[in-house]
């Protein structure tokens, strides 16, 4: 399969309105793109911009990922994680948050590394990178920040900022801190989406996170292959039900499959 006949192919299972698909593919020098530079509400992908800030801001030696922080029950939120479930005294260090967030989308984890890094530094990182449409204006779970309007949003384009950066040299991210995040990434807990065939294929690395809000359902993934890399981003807005969502995301992930299988 040619990368022109996997544009075909996804497009002949996109959805009609009033659901919003955006996608962004790369496979070697060439792309495919559809709706690249619409923000929609990021949901768990903003997390990505939050992982890569951290280890900027550490490598700056601004902050350390080493210290420890206490979570008390005041911290916790609801939505996608653990942390709010375990028992016990709770210590980590935001180094153990930092994976917290990522497989398995921590969102009390989140909460705590905004907290430590601070939202004016996060933005900073976005805009150094380049990236075009991505706003993190609350923390996750905030309701009350909701009501008032705040919404944290990117793009397909700005997310694939982030995936170059963690696999093309540059002057932001050393090679070390590019392997920690991908490390991180590959042991995502969550395959239901673009990876839901290839996760489990061991000729092919996947490294990915994804992202639900009720009528959202988002993926952006590495896959790596002996002699492939493919980079996709797909955001998706509109759903009625997000089961539907993550169907849509699993018939353009089985495509993808037998793109780097063919």
């Amino acid at each position: 399969m040619s990368l022109k006949m996997l544009k075909h192919a996804i497009y002949s299972i996109k959805p009609l309105p009033p659901v919003k698909i955006c996608y962004l593919i790369q496979s070697g020098e060439n792309e495919i793109a559809f709706n690249e530079n619409k923000p929609l509400r990021s949901a768990s992908i903003i997390k990505l911009f939050i992982l890569a800030a951290a280890y900027y801001e550490e490598e700056k030696e601004n902050i350390d990922l080493s210290k420890q922080v206490h979570l008390s029950p005041s911290d916790m939120v609801g939505g996608a994680g653990v942390i709010p479930y375990l028992s016990d005294k709770q210590n980590y260090t935001y180094q153990q948050l930092l994976e917290l967030m990522i497989i398995v989308s921590d969102n009390t984890a989140t909460n705590a590394l905004i907290d430590f890094i601070g939202l004016d530094t996060i933005h900073a990182f976005i805009q150094q990178i380049g990236g075009k449409h991505t706003k993190l204006e609350r923390k996750l779970m905030d309701e009350e920040a909701i009501k008032l309007g705040l919404e944290n949003r990117t793009s397909c384009y700005d997310v694939m900022l982030l995936l170059d950066l963690l696999t093309e040299p540059n002057n932001i991210l050393p090679k070390h801190r590019q392997e920690q995040m991908l490390t991180i990434l590959e042991n995502q807990q969550f395959n239901s989406k673009l990876t839901a065939f290839s996760a489990y294929d061991s000729s092919i690395k996947t490294f990915h996170k994804t992202g639900e809000l009720t009528g959202a359902e988002h993926d952006a993934a590495i896959f790596q292959t002996a002699d492939k890399q493919l980079k996709a981003v797909m955001l998706t807005e509109g759903w009625t039900n997000n089961g539907e969502g993550q169907q849509f995301h699993q018939r353009a992930g089985a495509h993808i499959y037998h793109y780097l299988k063919g």
